[in-house]
Parts: structure tokens; C-alpha cells; sequence
């Protein structure tokens, strides 16, 4: 059986189970009802995605993930609400232009959780992905940022005067979820750097969009802000839990893959510029 046959059955297979999984549900944002105990990140988890529709599996998935963090305030960003936010508190800053100039939803996504947090402080998630133990957990009574790293490994070693400072100076660090306290200095640096690289991505064409964004606004590009910050801050403390979130993350829910229905995956795409 050919290649394009094959692929062509597994989504004969997918559009099948997708009956399943409609009628698509509404995901409303959410109000804590227990106090969140901790003094320096404030409670709100902030999530993205094209719009607020989810498949049913998925839905409940992200209910389940939301019941288990009851002390926390979980709001979803569509489009629509990205674009207003990015335009009324970034408006005047050189990152709005890069933000619409971006020619990827996922680019987008990435410029607008790194801004969120630096402006009001909290955690990111992903749409598509959990935790399996309460946020409250991972964190110190100290602590002013919460970040982890993949399994997916970097073969470029921090300097030598940190290396004793990354928890995992082997592995990439993880952007599809972190948290901050306001003003953090890896936010206010991976803002900046995406500004500082942004000349260089303007107008390339890649042949792979994906891995041109991985580096250009996030996991490759946030690997470089930590080492960077902690090599000019070495007083500067940051809580890392360890390979995702010490092996707690739950990094693709189970019917995430419906999402892709309503908006097609980027990965998808080859040689289109990434912004212009």
C-alpha cells in the first residue's frame, strides 16, 4: 500500500471519528474558587487558540485539567481577543509590529504568551496540554517563575559559568507551558531578543516554516533567553521542574487532534516566509 493511499485511510478514519466528537463544545474562561497560595505569581492561567469550539474528548479534557487547579483563573485568548490585547497594551512597542507581521497563528501565540506574562504575570498552557498534579505543586514558596524542559535534546551546551546553574543543560527548554511573576527578567529578555532577530527572519523564505519559528519565537529561541539571563544575572534563581514538569506534563491530550479540523496544523506548510 502506497504512502498517499495510507494517509488518505487515516483520515477517511479521523473524519469517522470526528462524528464522534461533535457537536463541537463552547470553553467559556473560568473563576477560581480556592485561593491560591503563593505570593509572587499571580493565579491565572492563559491559553490560545483560533477560536473557542473544542471536540468533546478534548473539551473534557480541558475541564479535568481546570478541576484540578479550582485556586486558579483560567482565561482563553482567541484571535480575535489576542489581536485587541496585543494592540491596546503592546500597541506602541516594536513587538507589535513583529506580531503582525508574523505570518503564523503559532508565531503569533508564542509573541503573545511571552507579552501576556511579562505585563501581568501568571502560568501558560497550551490549549492541547495538562499537568497531572496541581500547578501549587511545582512550585517554591519562593518562587518567581516556573519553567521545565523537553525530552527533545540540545546539542549546543551553555557556557561553562552556568552549567551548574541549568538543570538540564542537555535538553531544550519547554515553551508550551511556563510560568512568570510580572516583569520577569526571561520575559523582558525574550521580547527583546525577538526584536534584536527579527531582521534576520524578515523576508526569508524557509523550507521548514516550523523549525524556522521554533527558533525564532519559541523553544529554541527561549533555550538561549534562560542561558543568556542566568549569564547576566548570577544571583538569579529560577525554579526548574526538571523534564516536563518532572515527568508530570501531560504534553498532547487525548483528542487534541480534533482541533485541526477547524484550524489546519503548521507544521503542514514549506517554503513561505515565517514574517514579512
Amino acid at each position: 500500500m502506497s504512502t498517499q493511499l495510507i494517509n488518505q485511510l487515516k483520515k477517511s478514519i479521523r473524519r469517522a471519528q470526528l462524528v464522534l466528537e461533535r457537536p463541537y463544545q463552547l470553553l467559556d474562561d473560568q473563576v477560581a474558587t480556592e485561593k491560591f497560595e503563593h505570593a509572587h505569581i499571580p493565579p491565572h492561567v492563559y491559553q490560545t487558540w483560533v477560536n473557542r469550539q473544542f471536540g468533546k474528548t478534548l473539551f473534557n479534557n480541558i475541564a479535568g485539567f481546570r478541576r484540578l487547579n479550582p485556586d486558579l483563573n483560567f482565561h482563553l485568548f482567541d484571535n480575535q481577543k489576542i489581536e485587541a490585547y496585543m494592540e491596546e497594551f503592546w500597541g506602541k512597542h516594536p513587538i507589535f509590529q513583529i506580531y503582525q507581521k508574523s505570518q503564523f497563528g503559532p508565531s503569533k501565540a508564542d509573541i503573545f504568551r511571552v507579552c501576556i506574562l511579562n505585563e501581568r504575570g501568571g502560568f501558560y498552557f497550551d490549549i492541547n496540554k495538562g499537568c497531572s498534579v496541581p500547578l501549587r505543586m511545582l512550585l517554591k514558596p519562593d518562587s518567581d517563575c516556573l519553567i521545565s524542559y523537553e525530552k527533545n535534546n540540545c546539542i549546543i551546551l551553555p557556557e561553562q559559568a552556568i552549567m551548574d546553574r541549568v538543570q538540564q543543560p542537555t535538553k531544550l527548554a519547554m515553551q508550551w507551558s511556563f510560568g512568570f511573576a510580572k516583569n520577569h527578567p526571561v520575559t523582558n529578555m525574550m521580547i527583546e531578543e525577538i526584536c534584536n532577530f527579527y531582521p534576520y527572519f524578515k523576508d526569508k523564505v524557509f523550507e521548514n516554516p516550523k523549525d524556522a519559528i521554533l527558533s525564532f519565537t519559541a523553544t529554541g529561541m527561549l533555550t538561549r533567553v534562560i542561558r543568556k539571563v542566568l549569564l547576566e544575572n548570577p544571583g538569579l534563581h529560577l525554579n526548574q521542574a526538571g523534564i516536563d514538569y518532572n515527568g508530570h506534563a501531560i504534553p498532547e491530550m487525548p483528542g487534541s487532534w480534533s482541533r485541526y479540523f477547524t484550524s489546519p496544523a503548521y507544521s503542514k506548510f514549506q517554503n513561505r516566509p515565517i514574517a514579512l
